[in-house]
Order: structure tokens, then C-alpha cells, then sequence
């Protein structure tokens, strides 16, 4: 149950952070060696190390990513606590289905499932994004910044979506779109963190301006 003062946005990041602490943990492993001790060997296991590079590299774009995002949370609300819960729980079923499609040595049904994993995780994502652009400041400036935000995430999960029903006739390059949006989010949209940097000095400047004082009316009654 929340109380009168709702939980810091440091907390929260702190307990975000854990769980994909945990999840990259649970990634390294499911990391199994060869069975021989041969070059034929290792190059056997390529499955195994490519599923492994994708989902490693998704989860820490995706921390990154999570990092960014809450630098701009002012107050956590309850829309904001349960949409970062729905979004740690389907990154977390990704070493599952990771494994799965490993063991399978990516056969189409497995990596399709991958795929529809890391669509629901990107959906996630937007709706936190979404949630946590409701406190952003009601300016021109800002909404143009949410919308190419917002548009970038919707691209996103749109490829997730074909990547789909492509799992079921090349496996491979299904895992090879997976991979393109986590590239596009690798490095946090240059342009968009200084604008939003921008903004936010802009604000910071102009609210000692506007900021109301109480008249002083002498000392309190005791």
C-alpha cells in the first residue's frame, strides 16, 4: 500500500537496476562451453553465441535506455511504479526464451516466440515512456520532443512485428531486425537529450523567476 509520500524515483531506478543486474546475470549462465575442444567445436555453438550477443546487448540498450528516461521522472506515481513492474517482468522472461531458441539452435517457432517477447518488452517501454511523459511540461517545445520520442518507440515495435511471421522462413534474419532496434537505441538519441537538456535549464532559470514567496508577517505565534 502507498502511504501520504510516494516512493523516490532514485529507489526505484536502485530497484530497476537490481533486476537487470539479475537478468544479465541469469544470461551469462545459461552461457554453456563447447563439448569438444576444437575450432569445429566452437564454431558449432554459433546459435548459442549469437542469441547470447542479442539479448546481452538488448538488455544493457535497454538499461541505458531505462537510465535516460527516469532522469526525467519528477514525482513517481502509481502509473509510473506498475507500467517499470510490467516492463522488468517481460525483460525478464528473455533469458528464457533465449535459452529456448539456443536449444533449438534457432528453429523458426522458438524465435518467433523471441521475437514476440522483445515486441511486448518494446510495447512496455512505451508505455512507461508514455506515463512518464505526462509530467513533462506543457510547451510546444516538449511535445515536439515526446512525439519523436514516441514515434521512434512505435518504429520499433512495428519491426519487432514483422520480425514475427519472419522467424518462421529465415530464423536469422528475424534476429538480425531484433538487433537493428536495439542499435537504433544503443546510443540515446543525441539530439533529443540535449534539446530535452536544453528545456530543462530553460526551466530551471525561469522558475526562480516565477516562484511565489508568502509575505513575511512576522514571527509565528507561538
Amino acid at each position: 500500500m502507498l502511504g501520504d509520500e510516494p516512493p523516490s524515483s532514485g529507489r526505484l531506478e536502485a530497484f530497476s537496476d537490481g533486476v537487470f543486474a539479475i537478468i544479465l546475470t541469469i544470461m551469462v549462465l545459461e552461457l554453456k562451453s563447447p563439448a569438444g575442444a576444437n575450432y569445429e567445436a566452437l564454431t558449432h555453438e554459433w546459435p548459442i553465441f549469437v542469441s547470447y550477443i542479442i539479448s546481452f546487448f538488448y538488455i544493457s540498450v535497454y538499461w541505458i535506455n531505462h537510465h535516460h528516461l527516469f532522469h526525467r521522472v519528477k514525482q513517481v506515481d502509481l502509473p509510473i511504479l506498475w507500467a517499470n513492474v510490467a516492463l522488468l517482468f517481460f525483460m525478464s522472461l528473455i533469458p528464457f526464451f533465449t535459452e529456448w531458441m539456443e536449444s533449438t539452435r534457432l528453429s523458426p517457432f522458438p524465435t518467433a516466440v523471441y521475437a514476440a517477447t522483445m515486441m511486448v518488452a518494446g510495447a512496455a517501454f512505451f508505455v512507461l515512456d508514455r506515463v512518464i511523459a505526462r509530467q513533462a511540461i506543457s510547451e510546444e517545445e516538449w511535445a515536439l520532443l515526446r512525439r519523436a520520442a514516441q514515434r521512434k518507440n512505435l518504429i520499433s515495435i512495428g519491426i519487432y512485428a514483422v520480425a514475427i511471421p519472419v522467424a518462421f522462413y529465415r530464423p536469422t534474419l528475424s534476429l538480425a531486425l531484433i538487433f537493428l532496434v536495439a542499435l537504433l537505441y544503443a546510443v540515446p538519441s543525441l539530439w533529443v537529450e540535449r534539446w530535452a537538456d536544453a528545456l530543462e535549464n530553460k526551466e530551471a532559470h525561469r522558475a526562480p523567476h516565477e516562484e511565489l514567496h508568502e509575505p513575511y508577517t512576522g514571527p509565528a505565534d507561538r
